[in-house]
């Protein structure tokens, strides 16, 4: 196995010089950095680097797992993310269970055998396990390595939260819809078992309720997530003749898909069916009619769950803490044709 004292032979410096170079501790001149790490990169000598983290119980290291990392909604996230590690000299190990709770918890045993510090994880798992899951992931894990759930609260006597609340967002733009005078709002949600969507599902009933209007089954769908998947489904909708004033859809990209079913069918825009979604990423403004949504400040989501991570890290015997972040509504041509839209530029 190779050991500090032979990089440092390598190199030809100190043992000192060489711990220094890899803990950034005290500067060394930019000749001898680069004969350090040229030694450690010809030594293999990242296994010791491990062997090292061992011993101190540190690896400044935060494994993230997310349900699809090619998802438009997790770019801000992990941008939040990276700022947070980086501001606060941590590094991060991304990982993608593509929607497979198995998955997910091969990916926690693993991230524990890295043995990092501490784990963010927005997790796949049905809403009707969440005490369950939350329990099994604490019998995983040691006490020093604290989970923080993104969008999720898995258990909070245990388990640290960074959220929005989906209800209620969920359910003030459906009252958008329908104070635009729709009564008849074709719902459509993501996966069925997943916390968020079930959350936002139960906000368009709770508005709908709230305004004497029928919750209507036919009028409630699911799909994964994708546009194309939505597009399909108003396409169906519009053939079996089903009626709606309105499409609330859970997320943006099933909402742009709606759009383009209706448009092909020469459906008016808000006019006849007005269009709505969810995230505010960055496609939501660009196509016409651009979609009315709920901003999800999803860099400060990523942030947050770095920093509270970070706190639990530097404090395990603190109590979790369940932080809710405030979502805005983005209303656009889709749902009020006399608004004037511009195109976000900005953030992508």
């Amino acid at each position: 196995m190779v050991r500090m004292k032979d990089v440092a032979e390598r190199a030809g410096v100190s043992v000192a010089t060489v711990s220094n170079v890899i803990t950034g501790k005290r500067n060394v001149s930019p000749k001898v950095q680069k004969a350090v790490l040229n030694a450690i990169d010809e030594m293999d000598y990242h296994v010791n680097m491990i062997a090292r983290g061992l011993k101190t119980q540190r690896t400044n290291t935060i494994g993230v797992i997310l349900p699809d990392v090619t998802k438009l909604f997790f770019n801000d996230v992990l941008k939040g993310i990276m700022n947070a590690a980086s501001a606060e000299g941590y590094s991060i190990s991304i990982h993608s269970s593509n929607y497979d709770f198995e998955e997910e918890k091969r990916l926690i045993s693993t991230l524990r055998g890295m043995h990092v510090d501490g784990i963010i994880l927005d997790s796949c798992v049905d809403y009707n396990h969440l005490h369950e899951w939350a329990e099994e992931i604490v019998h995983m894990l040691p006490s020093s390595i604290p989970v923080v759930s993104l969008e999720n609260v898995l258990d909070e006597e245990s388990i640290s939260s960074v959220i929005i609340d989906c209800r209620y967002w969920s359910s003030q733009i459906t009252q958008h819809l329908i104070d635009q005078g729709c009564k008849k709002i074709f719902y459509i949600s993501g996966p069925a078992s997943l916390v968020h969507e079930h959350e936002r599902l139960l906000g368009y009933k709770h508005a709908l309720e709230n305004n004497g209007l029928q919750i209507s089954d036919d009028l409630i769908t699911y799909h994964d997530f994708l546009s194309g998947s939505a597009y399909e489904v108003v396409r169906q909708a519009l053939s079996s003749g089903l009626e709606f004033d309105a499409i609330q859809a859970s997320n943006d990209q099933a909402a742009i898909g709606a759009i383009k079913a209706l448009k092909e069918a020469n459906i008016k825009i808000p006019e006849e069916v007005a269009v709505i979604g969810f995230d505010d990423v960055f496609p939501s403004s660009l196509v016409t009619p651009a979609v009315t949504t709920i901003h999800v400040p999803r860099c400060d989501m990523g942030y947050q769950s770095v920093m509270e991570c970070i706190r639990k890290i530097n404090d395990e015997t603190s109590a979790p803490r369940r932080i809710v972040l405030k979502c805005k509504t983005i209303l656009r041509n889709s749902s009020v044709s006399s608004l004037e839209t511009s195109w976000d530029l900005d953030n992508w």
